[in-house]
C-alpha cells in the first residue's frame, strides 16, 4: 500500500499483536433455535452436494405460486429482463436467474446459511434503480426464518432475514435480489468472523491483470506462512481472499491480520497497490487492498453468488493454479457455472465452518514471523 506501515518485524508490536490475539471473546448475543434447525444442520454437513437441475417454473410470463419443500413461494414477473442482450448473447429474463438459484442451491445455501442477510432489490433488473433493505419487515411470510440483532451502530435490533432453505433463497431472488449480500459471521456467534476477507479493489485503470498480480503475491506469503487462503474472483472488478479461522476470534483481530498481510504485499509491491482510504485521494491505476471490510455487519457476496453486472458473472471459487495473467473474472457467469461445478464440486468448502479447516490468527502470526517469503513475482 503506498501510505502503509512496512511488514510488522519489531519485537514490541508483535508481542502487542499477540496479546490481541490472545484476548478473549465476549460473546454478547444468544442465538434461539427455530423449527427447520434438522434441515438445515444437513447443509451443515455437506453429505454429497449436486446441482438440482432446472426450476418447474409456471408457464408463461406472469408468473404464480411455487412448491417449494412445503413452503409456497409466489413468483412473478418471469419474463422481465434482468440482464439486457449482449456481443451476441440473448438477454436473460428473472426466470433464469430462478433457473440458475434452484440448480445451484445446495452450493450456495451453505455459505449463507445463519448469516444476517441484506436484501439488495433490483426490482427491474441490472440496469434499474435498487434498493437496501435490512429490516424483514412485516410481508416476509412466516417461513422466512429471522432474527432481531443489533448491526453496528445501530440504536435498536434489526429483524434479518435469514437465508437458510431454497424456498427463502428463490422467494429473495423473487423480490429482486440479483445478488446476495451476507455477514462474515453468524448469528450464533455475531462478533466471532468465520473468516477473513482480503478484499482486492483495482481502481478504473488498474486493470485485472494486476489483480491478479497482487493475489499471486498474497499466494505465496500465505503458503510460505503455511496459511490457507481461498481466491475467488468477486463477481465484479476485484478479487476476495478468505482465509477460514477456527472459532473465537474477533472482527478487530481479524482486521488487523488482514492489515498485517496487505502491508507484506504492499512492501514486495508498491507500484502497483495503495491502501489510501480516501476515493478522491487513491491512485486510479493501482489495487485498492481494503482490510477495513473485516468488521462487525459488512456483507460479501458469497461464491456461486450472480453479480448485476452485464453478462451475468457469478463470485467464483478458484483453484490458485488458475489465478494468472490472462485471467478474465467476467468469463464465469450463470450461463456456464454450473458445468464447472459439475465438475469441480465446492472449491470453498473449506470456508465452511465445521470444515475442520479454520486456523488460530496466532499461529499464522507465528508462521509469518518464521517464513522465508520467496522473493516478489
Amino acid at each position: 500500500m503506498s501510505r502503509a506501515r512496512p511488514p510488522v518485524r519489531k519485537t514490541s508490536e508483535r508481542k502487542a499483536y499477540r496479546r490481541e490475539a490472545a484476548k478473549p471473546v465476549v460473546r454478547r448475543a444468544a442465538w434461539r433455535g427455530a423449527p427447520g434447525q434438522l434441515r438445515d444442520a444437513a447443509l451443515r454437513r455437506q453429505p454429497g452436494r449436486q446441482l438440482l437441475g432446472p426450476l418447474p417454473l409456471p408457464t408463461g410470463a406472469a408468473g404464480g405460486v411455487l412448491d417449494v419443500d412445503g413452503a409456497a413461494v409466489p413468483l412473478s414477473n418471469l419474463g422481465k429482463i434482468y440482464f439486457p442482450a449482449q456481443a451476441g448473447a440473448p438477454a436473460l429474463a428473472k426466470r433464469d436467474l430462478l433457473d440458475y438459484t434452484h440448480d445451484v442451491a445446495e452450493f450456495l445455501l451453505p455459505h449463507l446459511l445463519d448469516r444476517p442477510y441484506t436484501l439488495k432489490r433490483f426490482p427491474d433488473g441490472m440496469r434499474g434503480s435498487y434498493f437496501f433493505q435490512k429490516e424483514a419487515g412485516r410481508q416476509m411470510p412466516a417461513w422466512v426464518r429471522t432474527q432481531a440483532i443489533r448491526a453496528e451502530g445501530e440504536r435498536r435490533r434489526i429483524n434479518f432475514v435469514l437465508c437458510n432453505d431454497r424456498a427463502t433463497l428463490l422467494y429473495l431472488v423473487n423480490l429482486g435480489c440479483i445478488d446476495h449480500n451476507a455477514w462474515m459471521s453468524r448469528v450464533q456467534s455475531p462478533a466471532e468472523p468465520d473468516f477473513i476477507l482480503l478484499d482486492l479493489d483495482p481502481g478504473p485503470r488498474a486493470g485485472f491483470d494486476r489483480v491478479v498480480r497482487v493475489a499471486r503475491e498474497l499466494g505465496r506469503i500465505c503458503d510460505a506462512a503455511g496459511i490457507v487462503a481461498l481466491p475467488k474472483t468477486s463477481g465484479a472488478t476485484g478479487m476476495h481472499l478468505f482465509i477460514p479461522l477456527a472459532p473465537g476470534h474477533t472482527f478487530a483481530q481479524s482486521a488487523r491480520f488482514a492489515e498485517i498481510l496487505f502491508r507484506h504485499a504492499a512492501a514486495r509491491l508498491p507500484d502497483i497497490t495503495t491502501g489510501e482510504w480516501a476515493l478522491s485521494r487513491r491512485p486510479s491505476d493501482r489495487v485498492f487492498l481494503d482490510w477495513r471490510q473485516n468488521a462487525r455487519g459488512k456483507t460479501v457476496p458469497p461464491p456461486y453468488s450472480p453479480r448485476p453486472r452485464p453478462g451475468a458473472p457469478v463470485s467464483t471459487p478458484l483453484r490458485w493454479a488458475e489465478v494468472k495473467p490472462g485471467l478474465d473474472p467476467a468469463q464465469f457467469t450463470i450461463r456456464n457455472l454450473r458445468r464447472r461445478l459439475a465438475r469441480l464440486g465446492d472449491l470453498f468448502a473449506p470456508a465452511l465452518p465445521g470444515s475442520g479447516q479454520g486456523q488460530q490468527i496466532a499461529a499464522m502470526v507465528e508462521g509469518l514471523e518464521r517464513a522465508k517469503l520467496p522473493r516478489a513475482g
